[in-house]
């Protein structure tokens, strides 16, 4: 699939927003299909493109989450210790 500079700028920033990547094929006006093919498949520009935006709001977020929880918040503790379970249990498997 051949999309414009401009195209991946769109799927980043929409990703960043969290819209699904159906939605985002709709909004760019592609094969819903192609794109979502595209998306799945490793090392494409669509793929890097959307994880780029998409991993920019998890950091984000993530760092709120550590931000708050060193305040002292609770539910964001929680939250933290969640995180790092999960990373403990995929570290060993990369």
């Amino acid at each position: 699939m051949n999309l414009s500079a401009d195209h991946y700028k769109s799927i980043e920033e929409l990703s960043y927003r969290l819209i699904p990547p159906t939605l985002i094929a709709i909004n760019l006006e592609v094969d819903e299909t192609d794109f979502l093919e595209e998306l799945r498949t490793p090392g494409t520009e669509i793929r890097k493109a959307f994880y780029k935006g998409y991993l920019k709001i998890m950091i984000e977020t993530r760092e709120a989450i550590i931000q708050t929880a060193k305040n002292g918040s609770n539910p964001a503790q929680t939250e933290l210790i969640k995180f790092t379970r999960e990373i403990n249990h995929r570290l060993p498997y990369e």
